[in-house]
């Protein structure tokens, strides 16, 4: 699940990924603060139902100085970030005397077909989902990137291959991707690892080394792991997050996009062994602070972040997305970066996480002229230095970012020879339910995971 974070298959790998469900994306925003929540933002931008025609015609420009219309724009964004959105655009609007009309809402799955069903689509589109994506472009709804004069190579030349390929569509680029964030990032408290004189892993590492990482741990009579799955209706997604990073990098990128489009079922043997492999650290003797099953199963997500944190260290480690190092900030104020807290890449070093698409229903001159500033390091850079906005254009300046462990996330996406957007986000509806019900059942019942496993599978399809 995309904290803030169904078709037909594809002729390539890399977009298998594709395959989203939406509206349970689009809840979960990829801005890891609302789990779920589909309330509407307030937006303090003005709304506008303006719109392009959803077909490309005429002659598209990026424009220099001129002046140009207004841009509608719908997406998630609201309070501290819709501020820090505004601030990116601000260039843009005074260079061209035109407004960015903004509606933002966390229902944006919905509120967008509802839109483009009524012919009156935004003229750009930035969701954390790519679902809808997918179906605009089968319908022809969206214009190919080539339509707007040297967008299309600016993404090319500037935009790591995992990240190009996911926005392709029969070799056609149709997105690209403008806020990203991680989940391969395995928190950890060097405290703890000093009095264990033990060191952290890298990415070349495999699970079986993080299995033998956290006995280390024990044999020295310290807890390695502190994990917590409870998020109210929507408990057991911290559990996927573990499966889907075990899959990704021991079972291959085949493996994760079959679950997607339903070529490998649940009840594969190399899912099973994803999920028995959790086991190890979740249900292992000693691994967890919580004890195991029950303890897990109480504990929520965002709680779990704080033992290894504590003076003493309760635990040493424990796994969560990028947004993690907020809930570790705001518990232990005076907490600092890579001195009390710091983390490393999940072993294997594919990754999964969630970003923004950026699309577009026409080629108008200020639509393609704000496309190609929103595709721009000059942009991004000003949202990066701002906090909370981890860039995947690599000539966006390291130097932006606010501290080393910001740096090191955007590096890590960079640089990533495979990136897999979240699992349970992308197979949705009634499957995505029975999965994170299957986390915890699993948690309680282990020796019941064939039928947990049939079961999670046999919801393939439900709503």
């Amino acid at each position: 699940m995309s904290y803030a974070h169904s078709s037909p298959r594809w002729l390539l790998p890399a977009v298998a990924v594709l395959l989203f469900v939406a509206p349970f994306i689009a809840a979960c925003g990829d801005d890891d603060d609302d789990n779920g929540d589909t309330t509407p933002i307030t937006s303090t931008a003005t709304t506008s139902t303006a719109t392009g025609t959803g077909t490309a015609t005429g002659t598209p420009t990026t424009g220099g100085n001129e002046d140009l219309d207004d841009v509608t724009v719908m997406g998630l964004w609201g309070s501290e970030e819709l501020t820090n959105f505004e601030a990116m655009t601000e260039p843009w609007r005074t260079d061209h005397n035109a407004d960015v009309d903004f509606t933002g809402t966390r229902n944006i799955t919905a509120e967008l077909t509802l839109r483009v069903e009524g012919n009156n689509p935004p003229d750009i589109a930035i969701p954390a989902e790519v679902g809808l994506f997918q179906q605009f472009v089968e319908e022809g709804k969206l214009i190919s990137l080539d339509q707007c004069a040297g967008l299309e190579d600016l993404i090319r030349d500037n935009y790591p291959d995992a990240f190009v390929n996911l926005g392709e569509i029969d070799g056609k680029l149709y997105g690209f991707f403008m806020k990203a964030d991680t989940k391969g990032t395995i928190w950890y408290s060097p405290q703890a690892f000093e009095d264990a004189d033990l060191d952290p892993l890298d990415a070349d590492a495999s699970f079986d080394d993080l299995v033998s990482l956290s006995n280390s741990f024990i044999e020295k009579d310290m807890t390695p792991w502190s994990i917590g799955v409870e998020s109210a209706e929507s408990s057991g997604w911290a559990g996927t997050d573990w499966i889907q990073q075990i899959i990704l990098n021991e079972h291959g990128e085949d493996t994760y996009d079959g679950l997607i489009d339903g070529s490998v079922a649940f009840t594969d043997p190399m899912v099973k062994d994803a999920w028995e492999k959790f086991g190890e650290i979740a249900l292992g003797d000693g691994m967890t602070v919580q004890g195991g099953a029950a303890g897990i199963n109480a504990t929520n997500f965002q709680d779990s972040t704080y033992p290894p944190f504590q003076d003493p260290p309760q635990a040493a480690m424990v796994y969560l997305g990028g947004f993690a190092a907020e809930f570790i900030t705001t518990q232990f104020p005076s907490a600092e970066p890579e001195t009390d807290f710091d983390f490393f890449t999940f072993p294997g070093g594919a990754i999964t996480g969630g970003a923004n698409i950026v699309y577009a229903f026409n080629n108008d001159p200020e639509t393609c002229s704000f496309l190609s500033y929103l595709a721009s390091a000059e942009a991004q850079e000003i949202w990066v230095e701002a906090g909370g906005f981890t860039s995947v254009n690599e000539e966006v300046s390291m130097e932006a970012y606010p501290s080393d462990l910001a740096r090191r996330q955007a590096e890590q996406l960079i640089d990533a020879e495979s990136f897999r957007f979240d699992l349970d986000d992308a197979i949705g509806g009634g499957l995505q339910q029975a999965y994170f019900q299957g986390v915890t059942q699993y948690l309680s019942n282990p020796g019941s995971l064939d039928s947990i496993l049939q079961q999670i599978e046999a919801a393939r399809g439900t709503e």
